[in-house]
Formats: structure tokens, sequence, C-alpha cells
């Protein structure tokens, strides 16, 4: 992970089951990417599993599988 292109968020969000998210954001050919990646660093008891896990919203972001990038859905989250 190119961890040079991360740029720390302000956004938070709250989860009943997972806790408090904390939010990067991508710095890309000069163009930043807002809120991108979220991680739980101190999720409740029951998730500690997660604590340390990075996600990224697959509708904004292109991935791979296989070799294979996989089609964006749309969702609320795509705009």
């Amino acid at each position: 992970m190119r961890l040079d292109l991360l740029v720390p968020s302000d956004t938070t969000t709250q989860c009943p089951y997972k806790g408090t998210a904390t939010y990067w954001s991508l710095r890309v050919e000069g163009q930043l990417l807002k809120n991108l990646i979220w991680t739980y660093r101190a999720p409740f008891a029951e998730s500690q599993k997660i604590a340390g896990l990075v996600a990224f919203y697959n509708e904004k972001v292109d991935l791979y599988l296989d070799g294979e990038l996989q089609q964006r859905p749309r969702t609320p989250f795509s705009d």
C-alpha cells in the first residue's frame, strides 16, 4: 500500500455494532479523492477482529479479483 498517498480526514461515522470509523482521503495526480478509505481503530469488543483493517468504497475505486476488473456497483455511495 502506498501510504504516502493517504491524507487523514476529519470525517468520522458511528456504527451501533462496530463503533467509530475514521476516514482517509487519497491524493492521486494532484487530485484529492475524499474519504475513500475507512478503518475502525478501536471497535467495540464484539468486533475486535476488524481492528486496524481498512475498507474501500468499491463504488469509487477499481478493484481487481484474480487479475479481472470488477464492475462498480451503483449504490447511494456511488456519487
